[in-house]
């Protein structure tokens, strides 16, 4: 069974509602992945934001995107989204290692400016996305050969999960995935240990306010 989002039906947005803005280095999977919440509950607005081709996904290049987006300047009257009080920033990034070491810097750049930035966060998986979407189906952290590595972990992925992830039905198990990553969370030099991912808070954040949705699906599907 598919579970999109037209098991939750339509619901007419409210600006009243709180708003999460999230922005991704990955192109396609992160993008699916929180896409599925967005029209969820008129009590959430999710605006997920759809990187071009042409531009700069490393860290400091997505931080400023976001802030192109969400900041009001002199030089920046009238920024893409219309951020208010109570609004969430999220900079959801990889720690996956580069040759030259360069990324580690400014990914130390964004966690800074989102620490001294109230309602902005920084979510990071080492080494990348799959991390997260490992524990929407396991409890324990795996131990396996080159775990620093994305494309190990991405066919660890494919392997456990029957058909591999699929963002149209997996990301209703986000409870779950809160709860396992949480529990397998650590840190080493201020970042999370290869096989951690704080995308739980994120997920937490989100949760509560489509909670409801997601129980009744999860309570048709097993019935």
């Amino acid at each position: 069974m598919i579970l999109t989002n037209r098991l939750f039906g339509r619901v007419a947005p409210s600006r009243e509602a709180k708003s999460i803005y999230i922005f991704c280095e990955g192109k396609e999977r992160e993008f699916d992945y929180f896409k599925y919440f967005r029209e969820m509950d008129s009590r959430i607005k999710i605006e997920i934001y759809k990187l071009h081709s042409h531009e700069d996904n490393s860290p400091t290049g997505l931080l400023s995107i976001a802030e192109r987006c969400i900041i009001k300047t002199d030089e920046n009257p009238n920024p893409k989204y219309n951020f208010i009080d109570g609004d969430e920033v999220w900079i959801v990034l990889d720690v996956d290692k580069d040759k030259d070491e360069s990324r580690a810097p400014k990914i130390v750049l964004v966690k800074e400016r989102c620490e001294n930035t109230e309602n902005w966060h920084l979510a990071q998986s080492n080494p990348c996305f799959e991390v997260w979407l490992y524990y929407h189906f396991h409890s324990t952290k795996p131990v396996f050969a080159n775990s620093d590595k994305c494309s190990h972990w991405k066919r660890l992925v494919n392997k456990s999960i029957n058909g591999g992830f699929d963002s149209r039905k997996h990301p209703i198990y986000i409870e779950t995935a809160s709860r396992n990553a949480q529990s397998n969370f650590e840190t080493v030099e201020n970042k999370p240990n290869i096989g951690s991912t704080n995308i739980y808070e994120l997920a937490n954040t989100i949760f509560p306010l489509v909670s409801s949705k997601i129980e009744k699906v999860l309570k048709d599907i097993t019935e």
